[in-house]
């Protein structure tokens, strides 16, 4: 393709007639990936700057680059913009065609939820008879085949790579607040965009809630005309979206408990619980348990059922959904200790979580394991503790993700946490492998373990176990007292 070809709907971009026939073969912000005929686009970042990799991309074949600062003297054309990240999507998207412009887009955005709510969209769509696409958390899915992810959401060029290759006809993206910061979605057109919660968390990145609220309502300003957006009106920040947005003649489906809302859920612990659409009701045990999963579920369904298609068999429908990784995955170790996995990590998850397995196990011993990312946003982790001490017997604080915060500095922080509660309902065990260990050889009664934090993710830190995810660890126990 022709670099005229490219730009020529772009504003932001100057050139002239000595660039406008190079032939470009394709976009990229990584030096090291850089094929023959590529534009690299120079990215300043958190910890490294595009820029300073200007030679090595030209090295591997870089047709053209495209930054932000003024530099002079390359061997190639460069091409300065006000922001290289923002250019990049925009140039990903030109290049590829807009091709979200030609599929059904769903972006799904929230602090928790993203996963769950993208991941049952995704089947109920499949059950209508999509196929579909998904870009997520857990693993990447396109075409009929799956990949790990290492991204909640992949960068600019990548998903609009991905979408020009996928032959799906609908795309189901999970879309973080940091890849909406960092123009990840520049140059995406959305069908439909959903807002699962707001809650504390990213704030050693977001700065304030204000500021992770308007990053997160970045993804409704990418909805195609026409496009609408599903909220789920429980939580306080989406009844603020929702007036945002209807200030700005967007079209809002809303899903609560109220039956005023578009999608009104009945959560029954016992029992089928039920969905209110359109005056009809729908039936239906969630997939996961919990009050929050069947409005994960009801988001769902909100949209399948405004593409056009009826889901009054909704529980038929989810009979047959995948287990969704470190999402509240159940095992029975021995006679007397199960343990759930799940990736809750904030405080009002813990308490989801903490309160199901309290309904749903009420004459077992609730032991809650889980710790704090290092180098992160430490505001949150006294209303983490307090929610785990409230709703569980006893918890062992222990090793989540250094993230090189130095593990002395972090056991002290627990320390003094657990100094709250001398009556030794508290106990700080670095070694999380250890942690199940000794919940486990303590048991004296009908113990549940709720291992929380890590989810899907491999564990970054070496434990005395030689596993690698908190799945590999209670499959350990598992087999050790089955053998």
């Amino acid at each position: 393709m022709k670099w005229r070809e490219i730009i020529h709907q772009i504003d932001g971009i100057e050139t002239d007639d000595n660039l406008n026939t190079i032939d470009i073969a394709g976009i990229n912000e990584r030096a090291d990936r850089i094929d023959e005929g590529e534009i690299f686009v120079a990215i300043k970042g958190f910890k490294k700057d595009g820029h300073d990799f200007i030679d090595q991309a030209i090295d591997n074949g870089a047709a053209m680059i495209i930054g932000q600062r003024p530099i002079k003297g390359l061997s190639v054309p460069y091409v300065q913009v006000e922001d290289s990240r923002k250019m990049l999507g925009t140039l990903a998207a030109s290049y590829y065609g807009y091709p979200s412009k030609s599929k059904l887009v769903i972006g799904v955005t929230g602090t928790n939820g993203k996963t769950t709510t993208g991941l049952f969209t995704t089947h109920l769509l499949r059950k209508a008879g999509y196929t579909v696409s998904f870009f997520g958390t857990v693993f990447n899915e396109m075409n009929g085949r799956r990949v790990d992810s290492s991204l909640t959401t992949p960068s600019a060029s990548e998903i609009q790579k991905f979408l020009a290759e996928s032959d799906d006809e609908a795309v189901v993206i999970e879309v973080s607040s940091q890849g909406l910061q960092q123009h990840r979605m520049e140059g995406m057109l959305f069908d439909y965009g959903l807002f699962t919660n707001l809650q504390h968390d990213h704030l050693d990145y977001h700065k304030t809630i204000e500021e992770y609220f308007s990053a997160k309502k970045k993804l409704f300003s990418l909805l195609k005309p026409g496009g609408k957006a599903v909220i789920n009106i429980e939580d306080t920040w989406g009844k603020t979206l929702k007036d945002l947005l209807l200030e700005e003649d967007i079209e809002v489906l809303t899903v609560g408990e109220s039956d005023e809302e578009n999608t009104h859920f009945t959560f029954r612990d016992e029992g089928e619980s039920e969905l209110l659409m359109d005056g009809k009701t729908v039936k239906v045990d969630a997939p996961l348990p919990g009050k929050h999963n069947l409005l994960n579920l009801a988001m769902a369904g909100t949209v399948v059922k405004d593409v056009g298609h009826d889901i009054s068999n909704l529980q038929e429908m989810i009979k047959d959904l995948e287990p969704i990784p470190g999402r509240f995955e159940v095992y029975k170790i021995n006679d007397d200790v199960k343990a759930i996995i799940d990736y809750a990590h904030t405080a009002e998850a813990l308490e989801a979580v903490l309160s199901t397995c309290r309904s749903l196990y009420p004459d077992h011993r609730i032991c809650h394991i889980f710790g704090f990312r290092g180098s992160r946003d430490h505001s949150k982790r006294e209303k983490m503790f307090d929610a785990s001490v409230s709703g569980s017997d006893c918890t062992l604080l222990t090793l989540d993700d250094l993230n090189e915060e130095p593990e002395e500095i972090m056991k002290n922080s627990y320390m003094k946490l657990a100094l709250k509660h001398p009556e030794n309902k508290v106990n700080v065990v670095m070694d999380r492998t250890m942690a199940v260990k000794q919940v486990i050889d303590e048991a004296e009664e009908k113990t549940l373990i709720i291992l929380t934090g890590k989810g899907h993710e491999k564990y970054t830190n070496t434990f005395n176990l030689t596993t690698h995810s908190d799945k590999e660890t209670i499959d350990y126990f598992v087999d050790y007292y089955s053998s």
